[in-house]
């Protein structure tokens, strides 16, 4: 399907937003038959978006000499070309991205998911439940995949910029699909990726200090009121009661959305899980709403995933899905790189994307509990250029819970991982833990595999299924941590 913007359009748009300022040199009317931030994809006609903190006026001029018929900007530039000048170009691009693709969101059943752990999961969850009550594939976009009806890609992004956002939610309408679930990070909103996007469900998981640095929030305050603007576009806002700031996050809640579902552990919630029990493998569990009771079933391990399921059984019921289309949506879900357990000769190995506080705390617990007086042990690094406060967190977690750290490669981007080890070694010797640095990823997780006795666990944290690392600018390829672990296992 071929997608144009006219300038009236355009104007119209950005005006009702609040957001134009000047039309200098802008004729009467023009038509873009595309829509393009990289000057590197410019074609005849396009409007140009000049946005982003590298920016350079070359890349302008660039797209200009291409023939760029128009250009989008904050600031006037000294080159005689028509002009939008707004005053925030990235909500104006999201703005210009939904109106390019005709408003897809609006014709869409569309769940957000938000929170510091496990979007990934409950993603997937309810993605399986509607997959089960609809009898399709629905679509998808969330870190492992984007899903909208053709191929599935692998994602970058937690979540797309706006331009691709809206070019997904258009192929999915185009692929006949009415229902898409997606992760929505804290950084979608600071960058204004989901600017305008009207969200039929919205779901806060929860809240812990995390994306704090330089290139992400300045503080965490920073960080919450990012999460927050989800409550703010959801007609259905769903929030899990343990959450951190849930009091501030529910009044939010019920000053924006149309109804609001509370889910947790205790009959103060909507929906309440009780009378949790360990299978092999995943775990049953109880669900109450002060009228019925009804038992599910999860196959994934990790105790923290009850919550998650229960989460996503609430959304779907508020969605009016029936309740045996949401045992069976849940029943067999797997997610790759997510508490994903191989076994092998009495040996363990766990691979978790277990990145943060909150990820690992939950970690730790749900194997104390469920696997008590194994040894645990555990492979995982830092991210480079990223929330420092991490490597306090981990290393610390590590030094309180794991009776031996092999610390290695996780993304390091431009810093050195040997030295970020050793950074996190130094809160683990804090607690006496024995430690080893091996930065070289792809040797750790052998080494690790091959010294694990058997009872022992061992996790893979921080990587999952990722099958590259941030390195130098560039991904790099890596086997990935579930690749490596089933080939050493021989599974």
């Amino acid at each position: 399907m071929e997608y144009t913007l006219s300038l009236s359009r355009a104007r119209a748009a950005l005006q009702a937003h609040g957001l134009l300022l000047d039309t200098p040199g802008c004729p009467q009317e023009l038509i873009f038959p595309a829509i393009t931030y990289d000057s590197r994809n410019v074609t005849p006609g396009s409007l140009f978006v000049c946005k982003g903190l590298n920016f350079r006026p070359e890349y302008l001029q660039s797209a200009l000499q291409q023939g760029a018929a128009c250009y989008l900007a904050q600031q006037r530039y000294a080159l005689s070309a028509p002009a939008l000048l707004v005053s925030d170009a990235r909500r104006a691009l999201s703005v210009l991205a939904a109106e390019y693709y005709g408003r897809p969101a609006e014709q869409l059943t569309l769940i957000g998911l938000t929170g510091t752990k496990g979007k990934t999961t409950t993603t997937y969850f309810i993605k399986s439940i509607l997959d089960v009550a609809l009898g399709r594939r629905t679509a998808v976009l969330s870190t492992v995949e984007m899903y909208t009806g053709g191929q599935s890609a692998e994602a970058h992004l937690t979540t797309p910029e706006s331009l691709e956002l809206q070019q997904c939610f258009a192929d999915t309408l185009a692929h006949g699909i009415r229902h898409l679930t997606m992760e929505v990070s804290s950084q979608a909103y600071k960058q204004q990726r989901v600017y305008g996007v009207p969200f039929t469900a919205g779901l806060f998981l929860n809240l812990s200090e995390d994306h704090i640095g330089p290139l992400e929030h300045e503080d965490f305050e920073d960080y919450f009121r990012c999460k927050l603007q989800l409550m703010k576009n959801c007609r259905i806002a769903v929030i899990c009661r343990g959450t951190d700031r849930f009091e501030e996050i529910r009044s939010t809640a019920e000053r924006y959305a149309e109804r609001v579902l509370v889910c947790g552990e205790d009959p103060s919630c909507d929906l309440w899980a009780e009378d949790i029990r360990k299978q092999d493998p995943g775990f049953s569990f109880t669900v109450c709403d002060g009228r019925s009771r009804r038992d599910y079933r999860i196959a994934m391990e990790g105790r923290f995933n009850v919550a998650n399921a229960l989460a996503a059984i609430t959304v779907t019921r508020a969605l009016g899905i029936g309740e045996d289309a949401i045992a069976a949506g849940i029943a067999d879900v797997t997610v790759p790189g997510r508490m994903n357990v191989l076994k092998k000769d009495g040996r363990t190995v766990i691979v978790d994307y277990a990145h943060n506080f909150l990820s690992f705390t939950a970690l730790f617990c749900s194997l104390r509990q469920d696997y008590p007086g194994a040894p645990i042990k555990v492979l995982c690094g830092c991210p480079g250029h990223k929330n420092q406060k991490r490597r306090v967190d981990i290393g610390r977690l590590c030094g309180q819970y794991a009776d031996f750290v092999y610390l290695t490669a996780e993304d390091p981007g431009f810093e050195d991982p040997a030295e970020i080890c050793r950074e996190m070694a130094g809160y683990i010797a804090e607690y006496h833990r024995r430690f080893v640095i091996l930065p070289d990823r792809t040797a750790a997780v052998e080494t690790a595999i091959a010294e694990l006795l058997p009872g022992e666990l061992l996790i893979l944290a921080g990587k999952g299924e990722e099958d590259y690392q941030k390195v130098q600018g560039r991904y790099d390829f890596y086997e990935s941590d579930l690749a490596i672990a089933r080939r050493c296992l021989g599974l």
